[in-house]
């Protein structure tokens, strides 16, 4: 629990992470070294070919609405009535590494219309079998 100046006592709280505006192109940039460790994050992350919703990531849709029922309660109950803007994002490429931490190799993955394209440094090949999009999701190393 953090003290709450404005209500003067102890309250449960939750950090979130917010935007205060969103790009026209939105690039996001995956932490995937550990100086600390000295390694590299390998971990996989599943993210979609299209769709993707920023919109509740706005700050003033991001607001926990408790609803008066919940108060006295520990829960976290979001207002139902409180709807987000759909602020959605189609992507169109990906830079992957291959490697370990202090050497490895960049590659990328880029859309062209509807069919995904694998750039190795000067080659160019099809990401895969169809227009290559599984292929592209499925990629290990994914980082931007």
């Amino acid at each position: 629990p953090i003290y709450c100046p404005s209500c003067k006592r102890k309250s449960k709280t939750l950090k979130q992470h917010t935007f205060a505006k969103l790009p026209r192109v939105f690039c996001l940039h995956l932490k995937r070294f550990d100086a600390e460790n000295n390694k590299k994050i390998s971990d996989f992350v599943s993210y979609p070919a299209s769709n993707l919703d920023m919109g509740k990531y706005l700050p003033h849709w991001c607001e926990k609405v408790v609803s008066k029922e919940s108060k006295d309660s520990d829960s976290n109950e979001i207002d139902g009535d409180a709807k987000s803007p759909k602020v959605l994002y189609d992507l169109f490429a990906t830079v992957n590494h291959r490697g370990t931490l202090n050497q490895g190799h960049y590659t990328s993955n880029v859309k062209c219309g509807n069919h995904w394209y694998h750039c190795n440094d000067a080659f160019v090949c099809d990401a895969g079998e169809g227009n290559g999009e599984k292929e592209v999701l499925l990629a290990e190393g994914a980082y931007m």
